[in-house]
């Protein structure tokens, strides 16, 4: 039998254990799965050829939920980091000290309108995500930050697309590990 390719299948690469590099902390960490639009809230890739039009990619899904994705690989990375005391899902009732809240504001395919650092007219993933981190015993949010990674697709086929959101991911993960492990 040969096999018919109807979707092509992306995932997102967990990031390698000796990329995060720091002091280990000691302290528990629930990650709360990260809220998202509707539009972000599924396995399409979202391309956005205009800031107000949004459309989906033919013939590409996503491995999950875009926001199970990321939650997931999220948490993978800061157990995989060796630098936490613990760290768990918080729908799985991980008790921890700290509450880290994370939102999903881009993941999408976009054109380079007048993006600094990138080629004009070329295409580029984008992802943007706004994190909390709250104390568990006061419920006051500590700190907050917005991390955005852009990274251009070279030449537009299915293969780059998916390595351009894997480095973003990959950026904003690092990030995200290195401001919440300070």
């Amino acid at each position: 039998l040969t096999p018919v390719e109807t979707s092509l299948i992306f995932d997102l690469v967990p990031i390698k254990a000796d990329a995060v590099k720091g002091r280990p902390v000691r302290f528990s960490l629930s990650i709360s799965q990260p809220r998202s639009s509707a539009i972000l809230d599924s396995d399409k890739v979202v391309v956005r050829p205009l800031p107000v039009v949004i459309q989906y990619y033919e013939n590409i899904i996503w491995s999950d939920r875009i926001p199970k994705l990321i939650h997931r690989r999220i948490t993978q990375a800061f157990e995989d980091s060796g630098r936490i005391k613990s760290v768990g899902a918080r729908a799985d009732g991980f008790d921890s000290q700290y509450d880290l809240v994370l939102e999903i504001r881009d993941f999408q395919i976009e054109p380079s309108l007048q993006n600094v650092g990138v080629s004009k007219n070329a295409l580029h993933a984008k992802v943007t995500i706004f994190a909390k981190l709250i104390s568990e015993r006061s419920a006051r949010v500590l700190r907050s930050i917005k991390i955005t990674e852009i990274v251009e697709i070279k030449l537009e086929s299915r293969e780059n697309i998916a390595l351009a959101f894997n480095e973003a991911f990959k950026k904003t993960t690092i990030s995200l590990v290195n401001w919440t492990l300070k």
